[in-house]
């Protein structure tokens, strides 16, 4: 997208936001929204809930929860939580995180080309289970995420799970 363009959606977009209407864009089912839209919101999603378990765990200093947070929510831990997830998944959802993973998208330096595939594989089924409305789903996959995140924890830094 040009400059120009980006400009002018983005101008259409404030002004959609602020009445609280919609673009004049079809509305899509979830499981075929963007891969990395869905990532959008997977992202902060997957984030809020790891700093809930992490506040529950009362650590008294917010720069360790941040340290923390950041750690667990990176490309590396998530592309591990992936990795272990993926057999729990049913057709839809697998097609959701393939069509993620094939997604293009920018790689930061701190993470592999497939950690961070595997990341965003991720952050699209949790963007895709809370734009469906499934949070009885989204509650499984979560819970399955922090017992393999605090078993990530174990390996990267020792102690039991």
């Amino acid at each position: 997208m040009k400059f120009k363009q980006l400009q002018a959606l983005k101008k259409r977009a404030y002004e959609a936001f602020a009445q609280g209407s919609r673009l004049d864009v079809p509305r899509q089912d979830a499981s075929r929204l963007d891969s990395i839209t869905l990532a959008f919101v997977g992202d902060a999603q997957y984030a809020l809930y790891l700093r809930h378990r992490l506040v529950d765990t009362a650590i008294p200093n917010v720069q360790v929860l941040h340290l923390l947070a950041a750690e667990f929510v990176s490309a590396k831990a998530q592309a591990h939580v992936y990795r272990h997830l993926k057999t729990m998944l049913n057709d839809e959802e697998k097609a959701v995180c393939q069509r993620a993973r094939n997604a293009h998208s920018q790689v930061p330096k701190s993470a592999s080309v497939a950690e961070y595939h595997d990341s965003t594989a991720l952050e699209a089924l949790t963007g895709y289970l809370v734009m469906s409305n499934q949070s009885k789903r989204l509650d499984e996959v979560l819970d399955r995420v922090y017992v393999l995140t605090k078993e990530y924890c174990a390996l990267q830094h020792g102690g039991k799970v």
